[in-house]
């Protein structure tokens, strides 16, 4: 039941608003909740022209670099894309708007087929034309040049080291020079694509083939996949094709003679050579602030990429509308952004995406840093995969915030899609997977709705043909909801708003204290009881000032809505100034958590930097045991495979030359400026020499512990190494827990 004051102080306004917090139990009793009633009225139309954009940007041909639909980083069609967007923006009614230009790696796909004469069982002279073919971010045979004309194919298994060997062992030969290597992948599973990619190169094969043998492309055997690259620039063709046509290419390997290959790949890649454009339009804001919220998704895409992410660029342009037809006229400017080059975007890394949302906030906006109160950005947001809950993602701080915009009475007219609500997760693991990241990483607060469970819908049509505007549920994997886009719209429109219309961002620094109290469970193991007590205490400390300022932002928003009820004016416009004050010194905080406490825990999971050698502390500690321990077992000798993130994985699979370059990628040595340089602290870039040298023991048949001892002993002593980095870590974040302590 809500009641109504007819007459009341100023005073009393505040203490019962601090009494209750700013989650009011009704929209009206909050100031923003007239604005978010009144842009509830215009959701349907806002979600027509979200589909309408979404589907222009999927389907429409001239949007395209080639009949499958691709749209890559600083390509001829990514710009012909950022001009009709400039032009939606600008009919939507934003202002200022702008393609801003970013330096990226281009990748532009032409054209890729194959053309295989042979001579069949039956002494006919036959021939296999393969259209349905793609390029990944490598070297066209047109760009290299080169005879491509009369080349032999070589199905090479999964194309690790040791096929390869075989193959020599039985072929009496010493490379794959003037051979195509047909190669099965298994993205999911097993390996990326960069680790056949780069021991094809080594092999000094013409080209490698690839098709999907598990993982993605499972909607049927007639499904292309593509993945973004993480590799050096091999100067080496690199397609992809479906299972099925590989099957024809296996069959005339296996039965046919003669065999001649024609490969034509026109596919345009480069360093540092190419332009995108990341989109951008304003709605302004009335108060002058210097702070701004922005609304995100990416255009650039595989095949049709209709949720992946052109419904996400749809959904943005569609809040715009919403609030724009709304007439709300924000404090902060509210900034929407179709960001380019999200999908690839640099060699050298296998951080190799979100390079456009990277340059935007480090190079072509750095004075956004630290004035950017969050990141509304949305990746795959229409795809309904049956989940009874929807999942609102955040940085860790920011999701106290999206509890109270969800416990708030602001979307009590909205029925919600799912049924049981919608949750917030702090999440380390999605939004580094998106443009999320370059964001966080720079210190701007991060929200984005992300399903928990969509793996079969990501199985069936992640990067394929099949990531379209079905509707129908076929596979039983999701479909898309025009439904399901309207309330995203009606939610993240409605999170703009409320984040807009509090004048004090209330980040909640305990959860990422509650982050670094669950990391130091363990640690005494490798560092020591009085500097992890140290730790403790300093976290102790940090959470008082971290409550603190959760309470001093509380507070100032508690003004702020009692000022409005009491329609005072200058107290509202105090509110608002000590907002301003207090977010600049909380974005500041946050952005001090990212730089001095956060890393990568390998190429996608953000992890506190002890944390992350202590991960791999254990594992190195699981592999000692087991190698010390009587009879050694297959399972023991693959453990190592977990070590850095996986990528310890590669040397029981490629040779040294692989293996030593994927360890570079890993630790971003040629690539300075990516939201990944600097972030890897837990490799050891040269343990995969210990670990293919103990393998290669196993394959030789020996299972006495006693021989695994030389082993053992260079595994302990990387966790030496490990264990002095570590204390180093403790030291360093109970000294920055002290600095974090007094900032907020």
């Amino acid at each position: 039941m809500k009641k109504r004051l007819t007459c009341i102080s100023l005073a009393l306004l505040i203490a019962l608003v601090l009494m209750f917090g700013t989650s009011c139990s009704s929209s009206g009793d909050l100031s923003m909740s007239k604005d978010v009633d009144k842009m509830l009225e215009f959701t349907s139309e806002a979600t027509d022209k979200a589909e309408a954009v979404a589907y222009k940007l999927a389907y429409d041909e001239k949007l395209a670099d080639d009949s499958t639909g691709f749209r890559t980083a600083g390509s001829d069609a990514e710009h012909r894309a950022a001009d009709y967007l400039a032009k939606e923006f600008e009919k939507i009614g934003l202002s200022d708007v702008e393609k801003e230009a970013v330096t990226v790696d281009k990748w532009q796909f032409n054209e890729a087929y194959m053309t295989v004469n042979y001579t069949g069982q039956d002494g006919q002279k036959k021939t296999f034309k393969l259209d349905n073919m793609v390029s990944y971010a490598a070297q066209g045979t047109k760009q290299l040049g080169g005879d491509y004309t009369n080349l032999d194919i070589v199905d090479m298994g999964m194309g690790t080291e040791a096929d390869y060997r075989k193959y020599y062992k039985a072929n009496n030969c010493e490379n794959m020079e003037g051979k195509i290597v047909l190669v099965g992948v298994d993205q999911w599973n097993e390996v990326w694509i960069d680790g056949p990619y780069m021991e094809a190169a080594v092999q000094k094969a013409a080209a490698i083939i690839s098709y999907p043998i598990d993982g993605y492309a499972k909607y049927n055997d007639d499904t292309l996949n593509m993945q973004d690259i993480c590799a050096p620039d091999m100067k080496l063709p690199c397609t992809s094709i479906t299972k099925n046509d590989a099957k024809k290419v296996q069959e005339i390997i296996k039965s046919g003679k003669n065999i001649a290959a024609k490969l034509y790949v026109d596919n345009e890649v480069g360093s540092q050579n190419g332009t995108s454009y990341n989109v951008v339009g304003t709605i302004k804001g009335t108060e002058n602030t210097g702070q701004r919220i922005i609304v995100a998704g990416h255009y650039d895409k595989y095949f049709n990429g209709f949720e992946d992410d052109c419904t996400a660029v749809g959904l943005t342009a569609g809040i715009a509308k919403a609030i724009i037809d709304s007439a709300y006229k924000p404090a902060n400017d509210i900034v929407f952004i179709a960001h380019a080059a999200e999908e690839w975007g640099r060699f050298d890394t296998s951080t190799d995406w979100a390079i456009g949302s990277w340059e935007m906030i480090t190079t072509a906006h750095p004075e956004w840093q630290g004035s950017t109160l969050a990141l509304i950005n949305f990746e795959m947001p229409s795809v309904d995969s049956f989940n009874k809950n929807g999942v609102m993602r955040t940085t860790y701080e920011a999701g106290e915030i999206g509890k109270n915009l969800l416990s708030s009475d602001l979307l009590s007219g909205v029925k919600s899609f799912y049924e049981d609500g919608v949750v917030v997760k702090n999440d380390d693991q999605e939004i580094p997977r998106t443009d999320g990241i370059s964001y966080q990483f720079q210190g701007v607060p991060v929200f984005m709705p992300r399903q928990e469970d969509r793996t079969e819908w990501t199985q069936n049509r992640y990067h394929t043909p099949k990531d379209d505007n079905n509707v129908e549920d076929t596979k039983k994997d999701g479909v898309h909801s025009k439904e399901l886009l309207e309330y995203q719209l009606s939610l993240y429109s409605a999170l703009a708003m409320y984040i807009d219309g509090s004048p004090a961002l209330e980040l909640d620094f305990n959860s990422r204290c509650d982050d670094f109290e669950a990391a130091v469970k363990d640690t005494e193991k490798y560092a020591t009881k009085e500097s992890v007590e140290t730790y403790k205490k300093a976290l102790t400390d940090l959470r008082e000032a971290a409550a603190k300022n959760l309470e001093k932002a509380k507070s100032i928003n508690a003004d702020y809505e009692a000022a409005y009820k009491a329609e005072d004016e200058d107290a509202m416009k105090a509110a608002r100034a000590q907002g301003v004050e207090h977010n600049k010194k909380s974005l500041t905080a946050f952005k001090y958590v990212q730089d001095e406490f956060m890393g990568l825990a390998d190429y996608g999971d953000v992890e506190l930097h002890h944390k992350g050698l202590q991960n791999n502390l254990d594992l190195y500690g699981d592999v000692v045991e087991a190698l010390s321990d009587g009879k050694i077992t297959e399972e023991d000798v693959w453990l190592a495979a977990a070590i850095n993130g996986y990528y310890e994985n590669y040397a029981y699979l490629f040779s040294d030359e692989v293996c030593a370059l994927s360890n570079s990628l890993l630790m971003n040595d040629k690539v300075k400026s990516n939201w990944g340089s600097g972030k890897m602290t837990l490799a050891i870039k040269d343990s995969w020499k210990t670990t293919k040298n103990m393998y290669a023991q196993w394959n030789k048949g020996v299972t006495d512990a006693a021989e695994y001892r030389k082993f053992v002993d260079e595994y302990k002593g990387y966790m030496d190494i490990l264990k002095k980095e570590l204390q180093k870590y403790v030291n360093s974040e109970t000294e920055a827990m002290g600095q974090l302590e007094s900032m907020l």
